[in-house]
């Protein structure tokens, strides 16, 4: 519960480790490994304008999910450590190198 509260910051490094494993557990299957994703139903992660444009749009779409389309809702699946690190490894993985970090606070104020 202390790792995963929403009050401590994490390095990126922390975030891509972890948010690796997440995203290869929960995303990989639809995404695909590489980012590549499975067109048109599971969209590429890999150089998309969603894991490289707008943080908070990132993250509604992983928290909501996207009405009308196969993308599920995670806000209620995951904790705030797990979405920012999944969010954190999306924007950084495959060549996408954002630099960005997704911190624990940032998901909180997102739901």
């Amino acid at each position: 519960a202390a790792e995963a509260s929403s009050d401590k910051t994490w390095e990126l490094a922390a975030l891509m480790e972890k948010g690796e494993s997440l995203y290869n557990t929960n995303c990989a299957a639809c995404h695909k490994p590489d980012g590549s994703g499975l067109p048109p139903a599971f969209p590429a992660l890999k150089g998309s304008p969603i894991a490289k444009g707008d943080i908070n749009k990132h993250l509604e779409i992983i928290i909501k999910g996207v009405s009308g389309s196969a993308m599920a809702a995670w806000g209620s699946q995951l904790n705030d450590l797990e979405i920012a690190a999944i969010t954190t490894y999306e924007r950084n993985a495959w060549g996408n190198n954002t630099g960005d970090t997704v911190q624990p606070a940032d998901v909180k104020a997102a739901r």
